[in-house]
């Protein structure tokens, strides 16, 4: 079963509950916290592994501290112990949110967004001419909502192929039905789920395997910290 679970970044952590988890990451992660200028910046990299270490235990049967993990050539992360290489995840952050995607044996991919004022002509850089008229042609007050559908939409697709980058954007299209769900022609296979996890921050995901979930499970910092004790 695919699941996907959203963890709210917060303001500030107990200095017991942060030390416990730092001490539950990898040393290249509690280096590059410490290299962080902004706390919160530390809180979402932390708190991105140590979700996703929680989450892979009850798919492994492992200790979250005996996970190791691996990167092809394009960053796309994987479980590292060749008895659980086929243990499909992907995780993203941005602003408040930590998002984790994880279940099945198929490509998956999840994308967070904060959702920000930008200069449109981002997506005639970076959108195929079908967004790009898609969007044009909307409401000018769904603009902005419309834009970060469709770019989380791809990051997730791109995360899933794997391919990072190398992969360009406008290479592929993201449609929406006349139900409201999305498709990309490009990749018939897939199914996409888009929905806002607040007001400020937009979530994708997709799976060419199972159903992808209709909503997040909401995680909490205290069933975090209690995972990690018990």
């Amino acid at each position: 079963m695919i699941t996907i679970r959203v963890l709210q970044v917060p303001g500030e952590l107990p200095e017991a509950y942060w030390n416990l988890f730092l001490s539950h990451v990898s040393e290249e992660r509690r280096g590059q916290a410490s290299r962080f200028v902004h706390l919160a910046d530390a809180y979402r990299s932390v708190l991105g592994e140590l979700l996703t270490r929680v989450t892979l235990r009850q798919l492994t049967g492992l200790k979250p501290v005996e996970l190791s993990f691996t990167r092809n050539q394009y960053g796309k992360p994987s479980l590292s112990l060749s008895n659980y290489a086929d243990v499909q995840f992907n995780v993203s952050h941005s602003g408040d949110w930590i998002a984790l995607i994880s279940g099945g044996d198929a490509d998956l991919g999840v994308d967070v967004e904060k959702i920000a004022p930008i200069d449109m002509k981002i997506a005639e850089r970076f959108f195929s001419l079908t967004e790009s008229q898609f969007l044009a042609a909307g409401p000018a007050e769904m603009q902005l909502e419309t834009f970060y559908r469709l770019w989380t939409l791809k990051e997730s697709y791109i995360k899933a192929v794997g391919m990072g980058l190398s992969m360009p954007l406008d290479s592929f299209s993201m449609i929406r039905n006349a139900d409201g769900d999305w498709h990309s022609p490009e990749a018939a296979s897939y199914r996409f789920l888009s929905l806002r996890l607040d007001h400020e921050h937009m979530l994708a995901a997709c799976s060419t395997g199972e159903e992808l979930p209709i909503q997040p499970d909401f995680i909490t910092i205290e069933e975090l910290y209690q995972a990690l004790i018990k």
